[in-house]
């Protein structure tokens, strides 16, 4: 039997999953392993630490692994497949594979196929693939000059649309909330913990938007109808323009991945809505991708053997 490893390396936890050549049978969490999050050493211990887990409850010895695939950020710089190499090798036998996060979020719904990924969690980014493998990104620009639907998006707007709704003497649950979540005694200090350098992590307010949109506060529920809007239209852009590479190619499928899609079901639903009024036929997928699944799906692509 033949063991494979899946991971989805993020920049605050590191998710592994051990498999065989059709089933998934163990899945664990460990620390960081990226680098500018961790150091070398740290990134070392934690990977160390995990496998050491997985080993031990799965009974498997990881030297007789096949092949591993990592799934992270930062791809494209040479010390991170050094790093990320030089982290595994140690522990785990086989050859590596080394891609970016997103690249496994597609495969874990169309594994090697066409399609497109929107990923919306404190950020948000959209990526198209043709059937031949070219990337196409739309959005992902940072907090300052995109990440539209985001976690940081969302608190941003939600707290500019608060104090709209102040000055126009409009009511929102918003402004009352977020000044118990920051501890602020006047509207005052909100204000000033908005605009202190370093600014607050905006994306910890989703959460408050969600239970304000919940219970019925207008203006949060604009906000997370916005930030769909927005998100579908990217994902309306990545499909255009990977069907304009492919014209007749099988039409790609549409998925997403990312903490917003997974709890702000509001936001999952006005993105689905703004993609079906341009393409109502286009396969969206029903659930939120599974980075490891396709990690472990190009991990076993590395077993088989090429044509001769």
């Amino acid at each position: 039997m033949a063991f494979f490893l899946g991971f989805d390396a993020g920049g605050t936890k590191t998710t592994c999953a051990l498999g065989d050549d059709h089933r998934e049978l163990l899945r664990l969490t460990g620390g960081s392993i990226k680098p500018l999050r961790v150091t070398f050493e740290e990134a070392a211990e934690n990977m160390r630490a995990l496998l050491a887990e997985i080993a031990a409850q799965s009974g498997v010895d990881l030297r007789q692994v096949t092949a591993s695939c990592i799934g992270t950020a930062g791809v494209r710089l040479p010390q991170t497949q050094q790093w990320m190499r030089d982290i595994l090798q140690p522990h785990a036998g086989g050859e590596i594979t080394i891609v970016g996060d997103e690249e496994v979020a597609l495969d874990g719904v169309f594994p090697g196929q066409a399609g497109v990924l929107m990923i919306a969690g404190t950020g948000s980014n959209t990526l198209g693939r043709t059937s031949t493998g070219e990337l196409i990104h739309v959005g992902g620009w940072g907090p300052a000059l995109g990440d539209q639907g985001s976690g940081h998006w969302i608190g941003h707007q939600a707290l500019r649309a608060a104090f709209h709704a102040l000055d126009f003497s409009q009511p929102t649950l918003l402004l009352d909330r977020v000044r118990a979540f920051w501890g602020a005694a006047t509207v005052g200090d909100v204000v000033n913990i908005a605009n202190a350098t370093p600014p607050p992590d905006f994306s910890k307010l989703a959460p408050i938007v969600l239970a304000c949109a919940l219970e019925g506060d207008a203006v949060a529920a604009r906000i997370l109808a916005e930030g769909g809007r927005l998100l579908g239209e990217d994902a309306l852009e990545a499909h255009r323009r990977v069907r304009a590479l492919e014209p007749k190619a099988k039409e790609p499928g549409i998925a997403f991945i990312g903490s917003i899609f997974e709890r702000i079901a509001p936001m999952r639903e006005s993105v689905i809505a703004t993609i079906r009024r341009e393409l109502p036929t286009a396969p969206i997928a029903n659930e939120v991708s599974d980075a490891i699944r396709g990690a472990l799906w190009r991990a076993r692509q590395l077993a088989v053997a090429p044509a001769v």
